[in-house]
């Protein structure tokens, strides 16, 4: 089970709300004002996992079109155009919803698949039971197929060169299963190396920067780990031990950041010393952003904005986390968090930006029209843009600068 599957069936949700206090009750089907682009096009938005973007955040997060038929697997955007998983693998016009092309996807594959693909280059590749697989990001053909024992188990990771993706696999075995990081070529398909790991849907996918692959999970003997691998090998470099961790590893270009527990533990990449550790009050990380040196940081008390370098704390915002993930752009922050200050009746689950520079709420969408609402996965960002999904309806809801329809 994924970890939005799993945070789908422990959350509780809700619909649209917008700057302030104004409540969005109605579905819209209307175009975004401008032709939106982004490069969301892995799970962290990078090979770092930094859930980062240099894009505008809309001023208000008005709901423009839905569709897409994705229930739990979050889109990827590339250019003008957004990619859905459900039981089929479909293209949506960022701007309007409308749809490019749809490739169905097997019975078996819609049916066990339940990791994010990622983009690479022409690519869009996909993971599923037995198989690994890559589709024309332009039409949907199948460009390689891989046959692969086994079964993904998080996300895909793909290489800033667009060479190798990165897979976490549960593998068939007699007794207890055997789970490896599965590298293999973008351009086939074929695996490149292999390496031991007991990931975990919280802990994946890895992250990959100059030439290094680090990755979270657990050691045979199920200690909690950080580990760091040589990218073009998978060769062994250095490993650390956790106390609990708590989210995947993100990467900047001097720092590797992960969740361990209650704190926010930062190590060296080049020899995996440890840095310092960051409490964050005892709360457990359950996503992190990291971007121009400051780490955003959600956990089961809110959203925290902090200082890497100092550890000092520089806003924080109290509030009830409704995914394991957030996104930075330019200008806001946006996340699967509902707070006591929303002009709400029900503390419904809400995605919600805040300025990133004092952690100031500018608008918020509730999910509150459906039986026991909630948030499917973490939101996705593009220029202009911020794609959300719920169990109000299957399929991406893309949220705009727009006014409300009775306006």
């Amino acid at each position: 089970m994924s970890w939005s599957r799993r945070r789908l069936l422990a959350a509780t949700g809700s619909v649209a709300a917008l700057s302030g206090c104004l409540n969005l009750f109605a579905d819209d089907d209307r175009a975004l004002s401008e032709s939106p682009t982004g490069t969301w096009q892995q799970a962290g938005h990078d090979a770092r996992n930094t859930s980062a973007s240099d894009v505008t955040v809309p001023d208000r997060g008005t709901p423009a079109w839905n569709g897409g038929g994705a229930t739990t697997i979050p889109p990827l955007i590339a250019g003008e155009t957004v990619y859905a998983v459900g039981d089929a693998l479909t293209a949506l016009d960022a701007k309007t919803g409308d749809q490019e092309w749809q490739t169905e996807l097997d019975s078996e594959s819609s049916r066990v698949s339940s990791t994010q693909p990622a983009i690479a280059g022409e690519h869009v590749l996909f993971a599923s039971e037995g198989q690994l697989r890559s589709f024309d990001v332009e039409d949907g053909s199948e460009r390689w197929a891989e046959s692969i024992d086994g079964a993904p188990i998080g996300p895909i990771t793909v290489d800033p060169d667009n060479e190798i993706g990165i897979v976490p696999f549960e593998r068939p075995k007699t007794g207890e299963a055997v789970m490896e990081l599965v590298a293999f070529a973008v351009s086939s398909g074929e695996t490149e190396w292999t390496a031991p790991l007991l990931a975990s849907v919280l802990t994946t996918p890895p992250a990959i920067s100059d030439g290094r692959v680090f990755a979270a999970g657990y050691a045979r003997d199920e200690t909690p780990v950080i580990r760091c691998l040589e990218a073009e090998r998978g060769e062994f470099l250095w490993e650390r031990e956790l106390d609990d961790i708590m989210t995947r590893p993100v990467a900047t270009e001097d720092r590797i950041l992960v969740g361990d527990g209650g704190s926010l533990a930062i190590y060296d990449p080049a020899g995996g010393e440890r840095l310092a550790s960051m409490e964050i009050e005892g709360r457990e990380i359950q996503g992190i952003a990291v971007d121009d040196g400051t780490a955003f940081v959600l956990s089961d008390d809110g959203l925290v904005a902090l200082s890497v370098s100092d550890s000092s704390e520089r806003w924080f915002v109290e509030g009830d986390p409704h995914a394991d993930g957030l996104a930075v752009g330019r200008n806001s922050v946006v996340a699967p968090l509902t707070g006591d200050t929303f002009d709400l009746d029900t503390p419904w689950p809400c995605i919600a930006a805040f300025d990133r520079s004092d952690g100031a709420t500018q608008w918020y969408y509730a999910i509150d029209e459906s039986f026991d609402p909630a948030i499917g996965a973490p939101p996705a960002i593009a220029d202009g843009v911020v794609f959300a999904m719920s169990n109000k309806q299957s399929g991406i809801t893309a949220l705009g600068d727009l006014p409300p329809e009775n306006d």
